[in-house]
């Protein structure tokens, strides 16, 4: 971009215009390049031309000669090097003249903001009114004496000679004043030079010699001249001495501070207005452009100068600008269009341009006045891409949408609306949304959506779909308001929500149902248990129904025939109630039945026929199932639903630990003896993080030998106010309350500890092992064999030398998990045993699978052997069993030598009982010895110590 210093031409005309019209010499305005930019009426009527055939004419088109024109380019050069004022002549061709005639243009150079040089102001002098009259001076008095000239004659010394009435005019002095005087005196004291000076230049060799000078009035005012001296010549042609015309500047002056000033007011007002405006030349050149237009495009206003127009337009729009340009610079008038103009930081703005053609005016050139429309074409061009995305969103929505107005007439419908209601959109159109959706209800919904004062709404209809299925449509209304609030009509957003209500209902089902059984959860039953205990009646009954040793059948038959086992389970109970009882599946294989406004005793009829109702075998696809349970009955009042639930659980835990497969009633007892439970289960937990309990120790006896092969670890618990808890008491309440794992880890720690002082004292055979209990509640525990090696290990002792035993009730109950961990433990050394075999109904077929290394006979068989043959029977059986699968056999509970010696003849191996020892304390082993004596296999010790 080129950057233009000058003062925007078009505000230089606005102050020279009014100059120009105020004197009646012939004077022009320049620019700097030699365009007439405006002409007054004497210098038209000095070359017989009109104004129009004048403006924007070259100055060198007036010149008849060329050395003319290098004059004419000279001035100007000089001008535009910032020289103030000067004169050149030309010759110019005036029209109805033949020869030219010589005007001498005196010109001034007119300065814009921060004193640039902008254009020239002249005044232009015919000399034939000048070096004519001075030339014929000598022949003419009278031309002299009558010419409107000031005119001077002097002498080659200086002296004035004579003056002329217009001379002495101009310097305000009588002619007797001024003839005879140097010309020096007629200087004013801030003229520079000596009108002699010009004299004697003309002496040395100049025809005509041209300088400002300033003379004096009387009153001591300046006036501001041009001096033009023409050498005088006598017959012979010998100098006598010179003729000055003098061309009086004041009037030039006064002229260049008028325009001066109003060039200044015309500057300062367009650069404190706001609007937004460019001049150009007929080729587009900016000439002027608005400090507001500069501030807005972020340029100095000067660098918007003598760039052409066309680069501050957007390339795209620059076609569509340049064709209205040249229809208006053709026809005239004015055109408006839109288009892009860029600024300092290359952004684009939307500007709305209006081109005029004003070069016949002052502006002298192509306005275009521009108003910032870019806020409102982006806004509009947002508005459609907005009104255009959110169209393809409504067309492409989940939702059907439908747009209609106050009368209720369809104004639009999207694909999905037409999807949902399966008609056609030119049908949707045709009919009022109402009749559409519902005609049955078509007045009251019509008060609801269309009624000018209405508020949004949702609503569900029933929909009778074209396809004969009844479909539910949840309807959103809205009113559509325009920008002053009225209703312009209403949004209707329409979901088929058929399948989601079906969900719904399934979800809510499921939310209280048990999703196999499809009886009542445990939430619906005791939301169903509270309302029962609200209302009056004689009493609330609930049972609590368990299954005995439900897990067999999910081990032995697998899941899926456990599942349906439930399925029938709940069947046969629901059959066996009445049908206002409520029948629910709290947990597993745990159910529960409310009973309202029953006492005990019919309570406790209704759970004795369940028990009778579950001795018939169940028929599965594997075959026939044989199940039992237990249940507990609980009746209101009672301070809550959990309260009697709670109540009919322990009931339900009482009738377990009585045998099973029978009925107990929650009492006054049962509660004193849940009361006892938990409180001693509080002490318990304390006692086993303090270390107050203790382990006895039985030893085991090699029937063959005598010897100690091991002892068996028991847990003793003196409890500070009751004194010695029974040792089924406490381990009962241990797994009660969820302390048999950290009872049975205290009692392998212990057993250990006690074990290795007893052999660092001698009082424990060295090779013999230790048997600890471990509960199925501690079984469950999938590291617990880890936990086993390590605090094994930590001791000093060999996994050889530990025995762990395990109940076969333990085993069954969670025979997956305990099997591994039983497992790994035989893989790591350690010896299992199973306790109170023969209690259970399944060990034999379990027998062969368990990870075992002892069998420890149960001590109701033992008791009998000597005097109940089918005691004996049993006890040979499991002999054999175990000598034919390579385990060994400890009987328990042997009290008498027949007993002792029977078991021997059978091939049992070893044996414990009170015909040996009790358990003894560590204490009691130091002292008698019982841990590592050799014992009679009859009954008494042998004699002496066998280490």
């Amino acid at each position: 971009m080129r950057v233009n210093t000058a003062r925007p031409a078009a505000v230089a005309a606005l102050g020279t215009t009014s100059a120009l019209v105020d004197t009646h010499l012939p004077a022009v305005s320049l620019s700097l390049d030699g365009r007439l930019l405006e002409v007054n009426d004497a210098l038209c009527t000095l070359v017989a031309r009109r104004r129009r055939q004048l403006v924007g004419r070259d100055l060198r088109s007036l010149s008849a000669y060329p050395t003319d024109a290098q004059a004419g380019r000279r001035a100007l050069a000089s001008a535009r090097s910032g020289t103030p004022c000067g004169t050149f002549v030309q010759r110019w061709q005036v029209k109805g003249s033949r020869p030219p005639i010589r005007v001498r243009l005196v010109w001034t150079l007119m300065r814009g903001h921060h004193g640039v040089p902008v254009s020239l102001m002249a005044f232009c002098v015919d000399e034939r009114q000048d070096v004519g009259a001075a030339a014929s001076l000598a022949r003419s008095g009278a031309h002299f004496e009558k010419s409107p000239v000031p005119q001077v004659l002097c002498d080659v010394a200086g002296l004035l000679t004579d003056v002329n009435p217009a001379f002495c005019r101009l310097v305000g002095r009588p002619a007797t004043q001024l003839v005879g005087r140097p010309a020096r005196d007629l200087l004013h004291r801030t003229d520079p030079g000596r009108l002699e000076d010009e004299v004697q230049g003309l002496l040395g060799g100049a025809e005509v010699t041209e300088s400002e000078r300033i003379l004096a009035r009387p009153d001591g005012r300046p006036v501001s001249t041009l001096v033009s001296a023409t050498l005088l010549r006598d017959e012979a042609g010998a100098p006598t001495g010179a003729a000055l015309s003098v061309q009086d500047l004041g009037g030039l002056r006064r002229v260049q501070r008028r325009r001066e000033r109003q060039e200044d007011f015309f500057l300062a007002l367009a650069q404190r207005a706001g609007d937004l405006a460019l001049v150009s030349d007929p080729t587009g050149l900016v000439l002027y452009a608005s400090p507001a237009l500069a501030e807005l495009l972020g340029y100095p206003t000067e660098d918007l100068g003598g760039i052409g127009s066309a680069e501050l337009v957007h390339p795209e729009d620059v076609a569509a600008a340049t064709a209205g340009f040249d229809r208006v610079l053709a026809a005239g008038g004015s055109e408006t269009l839109t288009l892009r103009v860029g600024d300092a930081a290359g952004r684009w703005r939307w500007m709305e341009a209006t081109t005029s053609n004003l070069l016949d005016t002052p502006v002298g050139g192509m306005l275009w006045n521009l108003r910032d429309v870019d806020d409102r074409v982006r806004a509009e061009a947002a508005l459609r891409a907005s009104e255009s995305r959110y169209r393809a969103i409504a067309d492409n929505a989940d939702e059907g949408l439908w747009v209609f107005a106050p009368d209720e007439r369809t104004v639009y419908v999207n694909n999905r609306l037409v999807e949902i209601l399966g008609i056609g959109a030119d049908e949707i159109h045709e009919r009022p949304l109402l009749d559409v959706l519902d005609p049955d209800r078509r007045l009251r919904e019509a008060e609801r959506t269309t009624d000018a004062g209405r508020r949004s709404e949702r609503y569900e209809v029933a929909y009778e779909h074209p396809d004969g299925r009844r479909r539910t449509l949840l309807v959103s209304a809205a009113p559509l308001d325009d920008a002053g609030g009225a209703v312009e009509g209403s949004l209707a957003m329409v979901i088929d929500v058929t399948d989601a209500r079906r969900l719904e209902d399934e979800l809510r089902r499921a939310a209280l149902h048990d999703t196999l059984t499809g009886l009542p959860n445990r939430a619906l039953l005791l939301d169903r248990l509270q309302h029962a205990l609200t209302r009056e009646s004689r009493s609330t009954a609930v049972l609590f129904v368990d299954l005995d040793q439900f897990k067999v059948v999910n081990d032995v038959w697998g899941h899926a025939a456990g599942d349906e086992m439930l399925v029938r389970v709940a069947a046969r109970l629901r059959e066996s109630v009445h049908p206002t009882d409520t029948v629910a599946r709290f947990a597993g294989d745990e159910f529960l039945v409310v009973c309202e406004d029953i006492d005990e005793g019919s309570a406790r009829l209704l759970a004795e026929s369940l028990l009778a109702a579950m001795d018939t075998p169940f028929r599965v696809a594997e075959g026939e199932v044989h199940l039992t349970a237990s249940i507990g009955v609980a009746l209101s009042p009672a301070a809550s639903a959990g309260a009697l639930l709670n109540q009919a659980d322990t009931a339900m835990y009482a009738a377990k630990l009585a045998g099973r497969h029978r009925v107990r009633v929650f009492d006054a007892g049962l509660a004193a003896r849940v009361g006892e439970r938990y409180e001693l289960g509080g002490d318990l937990r304390v006692a086993l993080a303090d270390d107050r309990l203790d382990l006895h120790h039985q030893p085991v006896i090699d029937l063959r030998t005598g010897r100690v092969v091991g002892t068996e670890a028991l847990a003793r618990w003196t409890h500070p106010v009751r004194g010695e808890v029974p040792p089924d008491r406490f381990v009962a309440i241990a797994e009660e309350v969820g302390l048999a794992p950290d009872l049975d880890r205290w009692a392998l720690r212990r057993a250990l500890r006690d074990a290795r002082a007893l052999r660092e004292e001698g009082a424990l055979a060295p090779d013999g092992y230790v048997a600890v209990n471990f509960s199925a509640h501690t079984l469950s525990d999938p590291g617990l064999d880890g936990w086993i090696a390590e605090t094994v290990a930590e001791a000093g002792f060999a996994p050889h030398q530990v025995l762990v035993e395990v109940t076969e009730s333990a085993i069954m109950a969670d025979a997956t998990t305990a099997v591994a961990v039983l497992a790994r433990l035989r893989d790591r050394g350690f010896q299992i045993a199973v306790d109170d075999f023969g209690t259970g109904h399944s060990s034999l077929a379990y027998l062969r699978n368990l990870p075992l290394t002892t069998l420890k006979i149960d001590r109701s068989f033992v008791a009998e052997i000597a005097t109940d043959p089918s005691a004996l029977a049993i006890a040979a059986s499991i002999v054999d069993l175990a000598r034919a699968v390579g385990l060994t056999v400890v009987a328990e509970g042997v009290e008498t030598p027949e007993n002792a010696r029977l078991l021997r003849d059978l091939g049992c191996e070893s044996a414990q009982g009170w015909l040996w020892s009790p358990a003894v304390s560590p204490a009691e082993a130091r002292g008698s010895g019982a841990l590592a004596r050799t014992y009679d296999v009859g009954g008494s010790p042998s004699r002496g110590n066998g280490g």
